[in-house]
């Protein structure tokens, strides 16, 4: 037995309509909802054909008739299969293009390359690139090539951290730091294009005014004598950023990460922060000072988040599980995970492991892993392979990144930081304390004794 047709078929298909010896050509759409598709889509024959619609809400065009070119021996069953089919089909194609649309405007085809670049380009220069762990030119003058290679790579802004040798700890530590505050300075007078800024707010006018933000720090706590004094001298002179301590250079009051089997550790060395190193870490709090902890030990890294009244930074650093090397500090998976609880933001460096060169793919891996266990509000940059604009427009083909996205990735997350550090500026206690005596008597200190 023939099935009954439908009301809603008979509707849109009245049965005294059907000719068998003519053919019908029918176009029949579902309708989509705030969809607006181009004019050359919406366009199928000439202007008279007029677009009615069935009680259903399945809107069809008038059917025009064709030279009879059908058999009249044709059942009824099979016309209207193959009308159904038509019309599904149809279907699919309007859901298909009308898909196909955002997706070409959000540059996700990779046959888009160019485009994607265009609008990473225009986008960097909406938000500035923060580079995480810069490393200045030798010479004293930064000549044009260097200013150029910046430019280049659309680097809106750098950290640039003063380096100290471990082994000037306990002798002219301190002096090397005040030495290197004043290299940078000269370097950068000697140029238009690079300024030394204080705020996130002076960073983000240098880069409206189209030249490259400087914030200086001090790489590695040994550099500040045990002192707090020296600590808030380093501030007035412009640094905005310490790291606790550097690569095995143990402090007497923060304990570094140790990569060499072969160290030899000090007896009654700290392994975490002492109560002088979190003293240390709340007056950086207090000044308005970021505390970079990436080459802490574990626990004492563990003990910087959990103590610290601010966000922390980790620079050039990348996941333990996916780099185990010394050329970058290589941070534990559940130690990014506390990020989100201490509101911090870790600095990738995506350009190399150890001394293999990171591929474009593995570096994409790199930052989506990091999302995926710290989240996108505590990642940053530090290198990349090739270019910024490449590894951008390549990261952009995922949906999941879009603008707002990226704009956390390429320097969002670090302004958003050091507008949280300012905020606490003077609002904590002054902390007047001195390290304990008995901390620092087995070490080679050349100190005036005290009255």
């Amino acid at each position: 037995m023939n099935p009954v047709p439908s009301r809603d078929f008979l509707e849109v298909h009245p049965l005294h309509q059907h000719q068998p010896h003519c053919k019908q050509q029918c176009f029949v759409f579902t309708e989509i909802a705030d969809i607006e598709l181009p004019a050359e889509i919406t366009k199928f024959g000439g202007g008279n054909e007029k677009l009615r619609c069935s009680n259903g809400g399945i809107p069809a065009f008038n059917c025009k008739k064709d030279s009879c070119s059908e058999s009249s021996e044709e059942r009824p069953g099979q016309s209207r299969g193959r009308k159904i089919l038509l019309g599904a089909g149809l279907v699919l194609i309007c859901i298909a293009m009308a898909g196909g649309i955002p997706l070409a405007l959000q540059l996700r085809s990779s046959s888009l390359l160019e485009a994607r670049l265009a609008f990473i380009r225009r986008l960097l220069t909406e938000s500035p690139l923060i580079e995480g762990s810069w490393k200045p030119p030798s010479e004293v003058v930064v000549n044009k090539s260097s200013i150029t290679e910046i430019r280049q790579n659309h680097i809106g802004a750098v950290l640039w951290p003063i380096t100290v040798a471990c082994g000037a700890q306990y002798l002219d530590a301190v002096q090397l730091a005040l030495e290197g505050i004043d290299e940078a300075k000269r370097i950068t007078a000697t140029t238009d294009s690079m300024h030394i800024v204080e705020s996130a707010d002076e960073m983000e006018q240098t880069h409206i005014r189209g030249e490259v933000a400087v914030l200086i720090g001090i790489s590695g706590g040994h550099a500040l004598g045990t002192s707090l004094a020296i600590l808030r001298s380093v501030y007035l002179l412009g640094a905005r950023f310490v790291s606790v301590t550097s690569l095995e250079c143990t402090t007497p009051w923060a304990a570094a990460a140790i990569r060499r089997r072969d160290y030899l550790i000090e007896e009654n060395v700290t392994n975490s922060l002492t109560d002088f190193g979190k003293t240390m870490l709340h007056e950086m709090n207090r000044l308005g000072m970021l505390v970079e902890i990436s080459q802490l030990s574990e626990p004492a890294m563990m003990s910087a988040l959990h103590s610290a009244k601010a966000p922390v930074l980790l620079m050039n650093a990348t996941p333990l599980s996916m780099c185990n090397s010394t050329s970058v500090a290589s941070i534990p998976d559940h130690v990014l995970s506390l990020l989100p609880e201490n509101g911090g933001v870790i600095l990738l460096n995506l350009e190399r492991c150890g001394e293999r060169s990171l591929s474009l793919r593995e570096a994409i891996n790199t930052i989506n892993y990091v999302r995926k266990v710290a989240g996108v509000d505590h990642i940053g940059l530090g290198g990349a392979p090739k270019s910024y604009a490449l590894l951008l427009a390549e990261l952009a083909r995922d949906r999941v990144w879009g603008n707002a996205a990226i704009k956390k990735l390429v320097g969002g997350n670090v302004m958003r930081i050091l507008r949280e550090i300012e905020t606490l500026k003077n609002r904590m206690p002054l902390y007047e304390e001195w390290i304990p005596h008995e901390s620092i008597e087995t070490n080679s200190y050349c100190r005036y004794p005290e009255s």
